[in-house]
């Protein structure tokens, strides 16, 4: 079974790597290395035009895109403010739920639960109660246990799923936070983890989870990459949920952004069924422009809550 490890970066195969990672040509990866996201990227989530909320969030369990066009749901998305199906919390109890998307079978996940709150945070982070904070956001997402797989196929065994790619993570709990007067802030992990193929464990995530580290699947460089994944994967965006970028157009990590995202695991898969898979997915939003103190100290036309 591989170590966890530096590898190509899971955002570089967006931008178009593929052929340098499949090749062998892997930068090494670092807490402080940037991911080359392109600045159209949509891996904020959904950003509701138009809103009058100086204040977005977001959060799901797990969203697959791909899969021929075929997929692109979120799962158990929950979003400030709210819209179509996705309310502001979302919870499966102690059950095992099954993760469908456009009629494939991707998982299993339990105790689950998403939240996305606007206007108020919790007294503690994680915790039930709020406090009110005006153009304050938060976004949250976890579960017991999640299996994802490209496509999910049980083990008759019950042991490791027999998937062609699969991700299995214990205990996720990832979230974003933005409040007036800060940058935003990040939490994500979770206790374990492992990445599997054809029902073989093939690499085991470590139980302190670095920022933004990732790995090539297979490790061999001498066989073609199947798939490229990052662990604790957080990055700052704009107030339009777009990746914060430096001159030369690179993506870098703004310590004094005020909006971004975190997933707890973020997986791009290669081949005929090339998919970008997240697992616990956190995002805020937050217009410093129109959310400091004043005129935010009390919500005005400029930072209404919906229907205020």
């Amino acid at each position: 079974m591989g170590k966890w490890g530096t590898s190509c970066r899971r955002a570089a195969l967006v931008a178009g790597a593929v052929a340098v990672c499949a090749a062998g040509l892997v930068a090494p990866a670092s807490a402080d290395d940037g991911v080359d996201l392109p600045p159209d990227s949509d891996d904020w989530g959904t950003v509701v035009p138009g809103n009058k909320s100086c204040v977005q969030a977001d959060s799901w369990i797990a969203r697959v895109t791909g899969l021929g066009r075929m997929v692109n749901t979120a799962m158990f998305e929950t979003h400030y403010p709210t819209m179509g199906e996705a309310p502001e919390e979302q919870g499966g109890g102690r059950d095992i739920v099954d993760l469908t998307a456009g009629g494939f079978g991707i998982g299993k996940v339990s105790a689950l639960y998403t939240r996305s709150l606007g206007h108020k945070i919790p007294v503690d982070v994680g915790g039930g109660s709020t406090r009110d904070v005006p153009c304050g956001a938060y976004a949250e997402a976890g579960g017991g246990s999640v299996d994802v797989g490209i496509p999910y196929v049980a083990n008759p065994l019950g042991s490791t799923p027999m998937s062609p790619f699969g991700v299995h993570v214990d205990a996720v709990d990832v979230s974003a936070t933005a409040e007036p007067g800060q940058p935003v802030k990040f939490r994500g992990g979770a206790a374990s983890g492992y990445f599997s193929m054809f029902g073989q464990r093939i690499i085991d995530i470590p139980k302190i989870w670095p920022v933004n580290f990732g790995a090539r699947i297979p490790e061999d460089r001498s066989q073609a990459a199947l798939a490229l994944a990052e662990t604790n994967e957080q990055v700052t965006t704009d107030k339009l949920g777009r990746p914060t970028l430096d001159s030369s157009g690179h993506y870098f990590t703004d310590p004094s952004a005020t909006s971004g995202y975190v997933n707890a695991i973020h997986a791009s898969v290669l081949g005929s069924n090339a998919a970008d898979v997240t697992v616990g997915h956190a995002a805020v939003l937050r217009d410093p422009a129109n959310s400091e103190a004043p005129p935010c100290a009390v919500p005005s036309a400029r930072c209404a809550r919906p229907g205020k």
